[in-house]
């Protein structure tokens, strides 16, 4: 339930031009800057769905995103960024706002 809540939070925050703040975590009149097109992180690798073009990773904070670190389920731009990836690997990667929703574009493993 609680990266339910994470992931329609962050498409929220995603597909409009300022960041989305759950209610929880606004403060009265805060200004939110606008959202990146891109952003980087590093973690580990949970899961790998190559059928699906989907990666699950456990990632560090990502400041540009105003994320705490937490794992996530993320589509992937195109299946050939899987190559080399496996599980358990630790890889740093490059998200990308696809019509709202981030989407991994680049994996690089460390």
């Amino acid at each position: 339930m609680k990266s339910k809540l994470l992931i329609a939070a962050l498409t929220a925050a995603l597909s409009t031009t300022s960041v989305a703040v759950p209610a929880a975590m606004a403060h009265a009149g805060e200004n939110h800057a606008a959202v990146p097109q891109a952003a980087e992180g590093q973690g580990t690798v949970k899961a790998i769905d190559a059928k699906a073009g989907t990666i699950t990773i456990a990632h560090g904070p990502m400041p540009a995103l105003k994320w705490p670190a937490m794992t996530m389920k993320f589509k992937v731009e195109n299946a050939a960024i899987l190559k080399g990836v496996t599980v358990g690997k630790k890889i740093h990667f490059v998200l990308k706002n696809v019509g709202g929703k981030p989407v991994v574009s680049e994996i690089h493993v460390m």
